[in-house]
């Protein structure tokens, strides 16, 4: 939340929850730049590397559409 965003969608299923997300809204401080930027460095050699990512870096995840669109073949004809 500490980017600019025009919402930021959460899940509330109880009381509880909302509670709970509101005590975050209510406390929240965004981080300073210079804290965003040695977190982004601190992040960096995750990013890179894609392998927190499979959706993005493998056909595993893509769906019929995807798989089209890639030029992958069907998921049937992957072997598994």
């Amino acid at each position: 939340m500490s980017l600019p965003v025009c919402m930021t969608v959460s899940g509330i299923d109880s009381l509880k929850v909302l509670r709970q997300n509101l005590g975050i809204v209510r406390g929240f401080s965004p981080m300073t730049t210079g804290a965003r930027r040695a977190y982004k460095r601190s992040l960096g050699n995750y990013a890179l590397a894609g392998r927190v990512e499979l959706y993005k870096t493998s056909a595993e995840h893509e769906g019929v559409e995807g798989r089209k669109q890639h030029g992958f073949p069907p998921q049937e004809e992957v072997a598994l």
